[in-house]
């Protein structure tokens, strides 16, 4: 799929943020799909397809903050364990903090990887290359 079209799902609470990784994806020639929620609630609508999700696309990447609003990151990590096929899903946590990695514990180490947020826009041009070449490692 090299540089186009895999459906993400990135679960951000931060309006800023968004904007952000989306031209950061955009300078980086990533031609993904970006599906953003709000927060963990939305997060999990999106998955299980409810609420105004209902005709949604199953992400082939799910991108999280940690720390959301309604339901962290954790607790929608959490859930996706609980579920057989979005446990298949593969998954980049982010957060600002390098002591959060074993929230991936029980998940496929292949399949699930832990992201430090950048806090320059450079970082997260490259972030958006890292997180391409974690897709493309694991296909």
């Amino acid at each position: 799929m090299g540089k186009t079209g895999i459906r993400i799902l990135w679960a951000e609470d931060s309006i800023s943020d968004i904007l952000l990784i989306k031209e950061a994806f955009r300078q980086a020639g990533l031609k993904h799909r970006l599906n953003v929620v709000n927060n963990g609630v939305e997060a999990l609508d999106f998955l299980f397809r409810r609420a105004r999700y209902t005709h949604a696309l199953a992400p082939q990447l799910i991108i999280l903050d940690l720390n959301m609003p309604k339901k962290s990151g954790r607790e929608v990590i959490g859930e996706i364990k609980a579920d057989s096929a979005l446990s298949r899903i593969p998954i980049v946590v982010l957060t600002s903090s390098s002591a959060d990695q074993n929230v991936l514990e029980g998940l496929d180490p292949k399949r699930c990887t832990y992201l430090v947020k950048p806090t320059t826009f450079e970082a997260l041009v490259e972030l958006a290359k890292q997180i391409n070449s974690f897709w493309l490692s694991i296909q």
